[in-house]
């Protein structure tokens, strides 16, 4: 069978739909030699990255032109058998059986704004479009799944759960001296917690520093956070009129093969977001064996369990009274931490790509 694989995604400058893809193809290439994947690119820069991949390149990064005009002919002119799209949406005129991956529903939540407007009109549309047309749908976590059923009234019987995992890369040995070159690299001189992400209002920063404001004074930590800024217009002056400047580093974009590093380097990793379809990087740190404080909101209880801190993220004397406790109590991040490490296990690509596999060919009828 020749499975046909949206790649568009790998443009990504980082985030979760490009971690799903590049960690769940490489364990789909180790556990199936009987099919053949052929990844369809924006551009000749990504060949290469996948050994044992047919790879072509469309020529175009616009996602619309990319999805809507050039892919569905690629799939015609080389003979794909199944489609598969790894991030909520898919091509019209699929004319195939077809498998989209939903990684969260968040588009439709009105509570607070989570995109920019373009694109959540777009994601409602083709979100509700690909569950209606889709041979079958994975969704990355029950959360997710039910949001699925309830927002779009996807049937049951062709919805399949699939959980994510870390990649291998976030479990290497990182040592002492690769931390301490980092930290110096960075200016982290203090222990510090962090968080990585985008600044956008779902990831609720502005609470986190606000409740980091509250716990300051009671605790010798600093906060670094990672990632991009096009939300972050206001960060700036948040971080002003809390006096919070020799306190608060803004690390920046850090590239994947850092990340490890980074996460050994932070005493506290927090992830207070209001809404998350998985939650990954809470399952990163873990593999780093750093103590987790997260939300008890949406995915996130269901990936930590009770490996991690969990507080409501509407609260910030919540947030701020975690940090407090996490800074101050060394047992209690050990704690944490080697229930992180357990809980880690329970998640793993190999697991995720044969039950991918399975779906793949239910809805090829084989």
């Amino acid at each position: 069978m020749r499975i046909g694989v949206n790649a568009r995604v790998l443009d990504y400058e980082s985030g979760g739909a490009k971690e799903y893809l590049i960690s769940l193809l490489g364990a789909l290439l180790a556990v199936d030699q009987g099919n053949r994947y052929v990844l369809f690119h924006t551009d000749k820069k990504h060949f290469g990255r996948f050994p044992g991949a047919e790879e072509v390149s469309l020529g175009v990064s616009n996602r619309l032109v990319f999805d809507w005009l050039k892919l569905p002919g690629a799939l015609s002119r080389h003979k794909i058998d199944l489609a598969f799209f790894p991030f909520s949406n898919m091509c019209p005129a699929v004319g195939r059986p077809s498998v989209v991956t939903m990684l969260d529903l968040g588009y439709f939540v009105r509570e607070y704004r989570m995109y920019r407007l373009p694109d959540t009109i777009y994601m409602r549309y083709a979100i509700r479009r690909a569950a209606r047309r889709a041979t079958r749908l994975i969704a990355i976590s029950e959360a997710t799944r039910r949001d699925l059923t309830r927002i779009t009234g996807a049937p049951a019987h062709k919805t399949h759960t699939i959980h994510l995992a870390p990649d291998a890369m976030y479990s290497r040995e990182v040592s002492p001296g690769e931390t301490a070159a980092f930290r110096a690299r960075h200016g982290l001189a203090r222990d510090f917690f962090l968080y990585t992400g985008n600044i956008s209002p779902r990831k609720n920063l502005r609470a986190l520093l606000a409740a980091f404001a509250q716990a300051a004074s009671r605790c010798d930590f600093d906060l670094a956070l990672t990632g991009g800024t096009a939300w972050g217009a206001d960060f700036e002056d948040w971080v002003r009129g809390l006096g919070l400047q020799d306190r608060v580093r803004k690390l920046g974009f850090i590239v994947r093969e850092q990340m490890p590093a980074l996460y050994k380097s932070a005493a506290v990793f927090v992830f207070p977001t209001l809404f998350e379809g998985f939650g990954l990087p809470v399952l990163e740190a873990q593999a780093q064996g750093v103590p987790v404080l997260c939300s008890n909101t949406t995915s996130l209880p269901e990936v930590a369990g009770d490996s991690a801190y969990l507080v409501d993220p509407r609260s910030v004397e919540a947030i701020a009274e975690g940090l407090v406790r996490l800074a101050c109590d060394p047992g209690l991040r050990a704690e944490l931490s080697a229930k992180g490490l357990a809980n880690v296990r329970r998640f793993s690509w190999e697991t995720a790509a044969r039950q991918t596999l399975d779906v793949f060919r239910q809805a090829a009828g084989r």
